[in-house]
């Protein structure tokens, strides 16, 4: 019913990839500059990370096997 094709599923996974890079970032940049609200805001942005890989999770068991 949700099947996703090769190219679907490359540019749902370089999501989450780039969202734990962004994060990542983030965190080092508040670290560089000693200022705790990019810390702040690395944190915020975990629940759109975690939303990512619950659709990858939900599309991977809902995908058919064909």
């Amino acid at each position: 019913m949700h099947a996703l094709s090769i190219p679907t599923w490359i540019i749902h996974i370089s999501s989450v990839i780039e969202w734990i890079v962004a994060i990542g970032l983030i965190w080092s940049y508040g670290v560089i500059t000693e200022n705790r609200a990019w810390w702040g805001l690395s944190y915020a942005m975990l629940p759109a990370l975690i939303s990512a890989m619950c659709a990858c999770t939900w599309h991977y068991f809902d995908n058919p096997p064909t």
